[in-house]
């Protein structure tokens, strides 16, 4: 996989000479409305756009990706797409966007038509298969174990025990597999991966709540929407932290995993029952994320009557649930 990194100073010198890199900025439709500033000249990929389109140019035409978030996940995504389209000279923009800003780069409004830069575009044929996102990405280069800020999202199908009484076993794999494909495609198009499947719940990981929470609700909404063809399909609860964790290895010669250690993961698993069906729980990091950056999500979330004492956890949690009226209604 011929993908490199480049850091904002770099990418800021190569921008002065002559032929410049195509800049890709990689993110949803949505991002762009709400942060419509960009590198100047960059081009827009929708990460929800279905298939994937990139940019179908000469293969040598180099190209550097970025994202908003400062740990990748999208841009390494996205470089992944290019290298498997042929193109030989990719680089990832270390930090993204964030690390952008922090160097004092410039910026331009992105304008609507910016797409119309280039000529012909070509759908992805296939998603390439390769490492967890976040090997490829945010923990790309650091010795492990390492410690790092991360929000965690964990995602549970309600009642899934009943399952087994109405369904045969294959049918219930079925459901698990229209379920954990939904939360698995919203996961990776808002920069996140899963870290395991546990039977009928999953763990997600992401650089922040900035991804993390959006990601919960559009996973809740789409959810709802699939359960109106396939009514037999469970509804989900989930629950959100952030915090600081510990990546590591673990397991033996045979077989070795990568493990996330630390209070948020525990936090979050805890919460998971505190949330009602169709329900999504918070705690105070991740509301203060979204109180700064995300006012519509904060506002979907109400503070539970009494602070909650979680097994294992000697201080009350503060715990924030989405209330009835934040779901997303049909027109």
């Amino acid at each position: 996989m011929s993908i490199g990194r480049i850091t904002p100073a770099a990418l800021s010198e190569r921008l002065r000479h002559s032929p410049a890199p195509l800049l890709l900025d990689a993110r949803r439709r949505d991002a762009f409305r709400r942060e419509p500033l960009a590198l100047p000249h960059a081009v827009p990929i929708h990460m929800d756009e279905q298939p994937p389109q990139l940019p179908d140019l000469p293969r040598s035409t180099p190209i550097v990706v970025y994202c908003l978030c400062n740990g990748q996940a999208s841009s390494t995504r996205v470089a992944r797409w290019l290298d498997a389209a042929g193109y030989r000279d990719i680089a990832v923009l270390d930090g993204g966007w964030p690390a952008w800003l922090a160097g004092g780069g410039v910026t331009a409004v992105l304008a609507p038509e910016a797409r119309r830069q280039i000529a012909g575009w070509t759908v992805l044929a296939e998603e390439p298969q390769g490492d967890l996102i976040a090997e490829a990405a945010f923990l790309r280069g650091l010795a492990l174990p390492a410690r790092r800020d991360l929000a965690v999202l964990f995602v549970d199908m309600v009642d899934s025990t009943r399952l087994f009484a109405t369904h045969a076993p294959e049918q219930v794999l079925g459901l698990v597999q229209a379920f954990m494909e939904i939360v698995t495609e919203i996961a990776v198009s808002h920069c996140g991966d899963v870290h395991d499947f546990e039977g009928d719940g999953a763990m997600l990981y992401f650089a922040s709540p900035t991804e993390s929470l959006p990601a919960a609700f559009a996973i809740r909404d789409a959810l709802a929407e699939r359960r109106v063809t396939r009514p037999d399909l469970p509804e989900v609860r989930m629950a959100l932290d952030f915090g600081p964790l510990v990546i590591g290895r673990i397991g033996g010669r045979e077989r070795r995993g990568l493990s996330f250690i630390g209070t948020a993961v525990h936090t979050a698993a805890r919460l998971l029952k505190l949330a009602p069906p169709g329900g999504i729980a918070a705690t105070e990091a991740v509301m203060n994320h979204a109180r700064a950056s995300q006012q519509d999500h904060a506002n979907a979330f109400l503070l539970h009557a009494e602070p909650q004492h979680l097994k294992g956890f000697d201080a009350p949690v503060s715990v924030y649930l989405t209330h009835q009226s934040s779901r997303r209604r049909k027109t």
